[in-house]
């Protein structure tokens, strides 16, 4: 179903070619069809999605998250909070080659990991609270 907008602008639309001459109609053909074969050629090529781009330049799909975040890939728009890429913006990231991976491997991009701290709590003397509960002559 067509919404009331369209409508409206539609019949605007075809009242107005009414008044347009023909050089005009004809220039106004050719601005719609030039338009329409943009639209088509955009829509022509399909976006990566991080795996995808990943796959197509043989890396690890973070390796494409770090360049994104470095500003060394270019998005074309996100899904959500998910980027896509054109293949085109691939194939150039891929192309600056071991220049656009190094700038990647920075200390800034490249976190360390934290250690892993034991949660301090009451000591652990189970084991002797037990042998006291036992008689002296049984083993455990």
């Amino acid at each position: 179903m067509t919404e009331p907008e369209s409508i409206r602008t539609v019949a605007m639309v075809t009242l107005a070619l009414d008044e347009l001459g023909p050089q005009t109609l004809d220039r106004l053909a050719e601005l719609v069809a030039e338009r329409l074969i943009e639209q088509r050629a955009a829509a022509a090529e399909p976006l990566l999605s991080t795996p995808d781009a990943a796959k197509a330049a043989r890396v690890h799909p973070e390796t494409v998250r770090r360049a994104i975040k470095a500003g060394a890939l270019r998005t074309a728009g996100y899904v959500g909070k998910r980027p896509r890429m054109r293949r085109a913006d691939v194939d150039d990231w891929i192309a600056g080659g071991a220049v656009g991976m190094d700038a990647l491997i920075t200390a800034s991009t490249v976190r360390a990991r934290p250690p892993r701290l034991r949660c301090p709590g009451p000591p652990r003397r189970m084991g002797e609270a037990l042998s006291s509960l036992m008689p002296e002559g049984r083993a455990a």
